[in-house]
């Protein structure tokens, strides 16, 4: 997971591994949907899933979190901001693997921490509905509004769902301008951090 070089996510893969793999994408639109992965464009989700060996997932963020998942035979791969964590897409994910969530290995990506992610009272308590209320820090914000640990929410729901304790990278993007891309810091126009997994 990281900064991504410039090019197609075929040519990122390429690069970082000395060989090209046939690459799963979809477009991201901040839902709960999880698709079956196959090579090029998948559709419109926030979640995929394959068995098939040697198919890259990819996930794109810019403070949002990349979750990868590895299971049963199947992997899979998030997008989780925080329409989609409130929507409950880290639960469908989970659910696509088809196996028992405690064979389940996931690794928690790179995301905005609650140091730097400030939300409106809505939003914090969205996403708290669906995960604990231990994510928001409340009145830590500019005239008191919270801040959201959206890494711990998708952490949290997770472990609800019964897979054995993720695996989580501890780095705000906002904070690390050196290896992370983040909208919070560079608004529009930013790059994306590139999330891949795959069976070998």
């Amino acid at each position: 997971m990281g900064r991504g070089p410039g090019g197609t996510r075929t040519a990122i893969l390429a690069r970082v591994e000395g060989r090209a793999l046939p690459v799963a994408q979809a477009k991201q639109v901040h839902s709960d949907r999880v698709l079956p992965g196959r090579a090029g464009y998948c559709g419109r989700g926030d979640g995929l899933w394959t068995e098939r060996p040697g198919l890259a997932l990819s996930v794109i963020t810019a403070d949002c979190v990349p979750v990868l998942l590895a299971g049963g035979g199947r992997i899979g791969a998030v997008h989780a901001g925080w329409r989609g964590v409130a929507a409950g897409v880290v639960e469908r994910a989970v659910a696509a693997l088809g196996t028992d969530p405690g064979e389940i290995a996931a690794w928690i990506g790179p995301a905005i921490g609650v140091c730097c992610y400030e939300v409106g009272e809505e939003v914090a308590a969205a996403v708290a509905r669906t995960s604990a209320p231990g994510v928001v820090a409340s009145g830590a914000g500019s005239e008191g509004r919270p801040h959201l640990d959206l890494a711990g929410a998708v952490r949290h729901q997770l472990v609800r769902a019964g897979v054995p304790e993720p695996r989580v990278v501890l780095r705000c993007t906002r904070c690390d301008p050196e290896r992370l891309w983040s909208y919070r810091r560079e608004g529009r126009g930013v790059g994306r951090n590139v999330a891949y997994v795959w069976l070998g």
